[in-house]
């Protein structure tokens, strides 16, 4: 019997040693996982700033070399650089300043030689500083740059760009005065390594365009990529860059259409023009049998008289996908100033495709940003009144360019911010003239216009009955100056959904001091639409990225 209750005993005590065990076994297990929660926690809140920390405490002579050097290559040459109260002249410029900081950052700068190339004689006006500069650029290929402003800077540059003139790779000149030419006729050395040169006049004060050579460089340029040449007269059939991929012109000598297309037939590699030209007074003719195509062409540029010029007439362009005209395209002779009229032949849409097919408008004052599946074709107006007015007129008057079946309309001012200097004013009748004439339209966004005119025109029946721009389905309205006739669009909506042609989609963009007034607005308008969406504080962006008008 003893033995037996000694039995019992044991394997209560086995089981009770086993649930004790299981017990702590589970609570171990909550334990072990509340720590690994607790732990990741304090890793994703903590770790980062102690990283951070740690980063900041670091000293800057332990960077990676190809981290390290990146500082340099930023502020090496910045102009606003101040040296402070102590420095020696020397240290004038930050690349030079900062080999005094340790022997790290000295060592570190003096064995790279490709942040030496470059000389800057508009900073730099010590002509030893230049010789320092190219004995520390080992041989490396230079990058020059010069503000011809006096005399005094005239002879360093000149002494010091011709003996090495074999290692420039770019060269940079901009000029006030006219000794500039003198500059150009000493340049008779060849430059087997040139790949950018830019040479810009100011003729505010010389009051004329300097002539630019064609004994630069002997003509021989090989590896040139990048031409510009601003102010200046020259035959550009002596050219002959065969590398030539990016070139920009600008003069104020009466050039020929004849003289371009010459030079862009010996240029084939040109992917990138931009031409400024002289008032030209001479008769539209009709497009020669024979034009230049320019297969690598990507982007085009051409002011007002280049457009006039008819010189897009004697190209083909294949590949051209930006391409940006000044003009007053208004099918007329001449403008309200008199300016001959840009046009475009109609045979001329055939060879250039970025006029085709255009699915998108930007609508904007004086100019517009046309797109479509082949690129984006911007028109400005320069100076003019013509096209002030948004009408039907301002999309009829592209012929030959077809934008009435653009499906997507962007109607207002060209920027991405809300400061504005006022609205774009816009009457019912210039709107549903528009409407009435771009039939294919499914999404429209109007920023920085009076809303009133396209609420009215949108709730318009033309003279068959039908409604005005009855595929659309989007409409999106950028409230920048609080301007939303939130009650007209509301009829406006009613309107079109007793027409069976609702609007599938309404966005309403504006600030934040308006926001509870217009969403308490809103409720009645979803009645009527099949969704109503509204953001606060996002300005539109368009779709064109571009330069603005007055940049070139």
């Amino acid at each position: 019997m003893s033995q037996f209750l000694r039995v019992l005993s044991e394997r209560q005590l086995d089981k009770d040693t086993e649930d004790i065990r299981s017990d702590n076994q589970d609570t171990v297990m909550i334990g072990t996982t509340e720590i690994t929660t607790l732990r990741n926690s304090l890793d994703a809140q903590i770790l980062p700033e102690l990283r951070s920390l740690e980063s900041s405490l670091q000293p800057i002579s332990r960077l990676p070399k190809e981290i390290f050097i990146l500082i340099p290559h930023y502020f090496g040459w910045k102009p606003d650089w101040e040296p402070g109260p102590y420095s020696h002249p020397t240290t004038n410029i930050p690349l030079i300043a900062m080999t005094h900081v340790c022997r790290s950052w000295r060592s570190t700068l003096l064995s790279t030689p490709s942040l030496w190339t470059k000389i800057d004689f508009s900073v730099s006006t010590n002509p030893q500083q230049a010789l320092e500069f190219l004995h520390r650029s080992s041989n490396q290929l230079l990058d020059v740059f010069q503000n011809l402003e006096s005399l005094y800077h005239l002879e360093p540059f000149l002494s010091i760009t011709l003996r090495n003139i074999h290692r420039l790779r770019s060269l940079e000149i901009y000029s006030s005065h006219p000794y500039v030419e003198n500059v150009l006729d000493k340049l008779t050395m060849s430059a087997p390594e040139l790949r950018y040169f830019a040479i810009s006049n100011d003729p505010d004060i010389t009051r004329r365009d300097v002539g630019f050579p064609t004994t630069v460089f002997k003509g021989q340029l090989p590896k040139l990529a990048t031409l510009s040449l601003h102010y200046l007269r020259t035959n550009l059939r002596t050219f002959n860059f065969p590398c030539l991929t990016r070139f920009e012109f600008t003069t104020g000598t009466t050039m020929s259409v004849q003289d371009m297309t010459s030079f862009f037939e010996r240029s084939p590699s040109l992917e990138f023009v931009q031409i400024c030209l002289p008032y030209l007074s001479q008769p539209f003719a009709a497009p020669p049998r024979k034009r230049v195509q320019l297969t690598a062409l990507r982007e085009l540029r051409l002011d007002q008289t280049a457009c006039v010029s008819g010189l897009l007439d004697h190209l083909t362009l294949p590949r051209c996908t930006e391409m940006m005209l000044k003009g007053q395209f208004t099918g007329e002779t001449s403008d309200y100033y008199g300016f001959p009229a840009a046009r475009i032949h109609p045979s001329s849409i055939d060879y250039l495709p970025v006029t085709r097919e255009i699915t998108k408008a930007v609508a904007m004052p004086n100019s517009c940003i046309l797109s479509g599946p082949n690129g984006n074709l911007g028109l400005w107006c320069f100076e003019g009144r013509a096209r002030e007015d948004f009408d039907a007129e301002f999309f009829t008057s592209l012929s030959p360019i077809d934008v009435l079946e653009i499906k997507e309309l962007w109607v207002g001012h060209s920027t991405t911010s809300f400061f504005y200097p006022g609205p774009w004013l816009i009457d019912i009748a210039g709107v549903s003239g528009a409407f009435a004439a771009l039939t294919r339209v499914e999404d429209l966004t109007v920023v920085g216009c009076n809303s009133e005119p396209f609420s009215s025109a949108l709730g318009m029946t033309d003279a068959d009955g039908g409604i005005l721009l009855p595929e659309l389905q989007s409409l999106t309205i950028y409230v920048v100056f609080g301007d939303l006739d939130i009650e007209g669009l509301i009829r406006c909506a009613k309107t079109r959904k007793e027409h069976s042609r609702p609007f599938w989609r309404v966005t309403l963009v504006f600030r934040k001091e308006v926001a509870a007034k217009l969403i308490r607005e809103m409720r009645l308008l979803r009645k009527f639409v099949g969704e109503v969406d509204h953001r606060v504080g996002e300005a539109p962006t368009l779709i064109w990225k571009g330069v603005d008008r007055d940049d070139w």
